[in-house]
C-alpha cells in the first residue's frame, strides 16, 4: 500500500511539473503577461509563441475581431500548419475574413 501511495505522489508531482511547461511566454521579453508593457516588442505589447488553441496576443480561444491587445484588433492563433492562424479554416489562399492581407496563413 505504501508503494502505491508513493507512486501516486510521484505521478501527481510529474503532472504538476509538466503543466507548468504549458504556460507560454512573450516571444520578445519572456514575460507570462498579456497586453501592453512589453519593452522589446515593436508594438509595445506582449506576443506569445503560438499555441494553436490560444490567441498570441490575449490568450483567448476566439477567432476574428475583438482582441484587445492585437495591433490589428483581431485574434491570431499559433500556427500548427493545419489551420489558418486568423480564422481557423483549413483552406489555402485568399478568402480569409480576418487576415489583414485577406489570405489564409498557416
Amino acid at each position: 500500500m505504501k508503494r502505491i501511495v508513493q507512486f501516486c505522489v510521484i505521478l501527481l508531482a510529474a503532472i504538476v511539473f509538466t503543466a507548468g511547461d504549458a504556460v507560454t511566454k512573450c516571444r520578445f521579453c519572456g514575460s507570462g503577461s498579456y497586453g501592453s508593457g512589453c519593452p522589446y516588442s515593436p508594438y509595445g505589447k506582449h506576443q506569445h509563441r503560438g499555441v494553436g488553441a490560444m490567441c498570441e496576443f490575449c490568450g483567448s480561444s476566439s477567432y476574428g475581431s475583438g482582441c484587445p491587445y492585437s495591433p490589428y484588433g483581431k485574434h491570431k492563433h499559433g500556427g500548427d500548419g493545419a489551420k489558418c492562424v486568423w480564422c481557423g479554416s483549413s483552406s489555402y489562399g485568399s478568402g480569409c475574413p480576418y487576415s489583414p492581407a485577406s489570405r489564409h496563413e498557416r
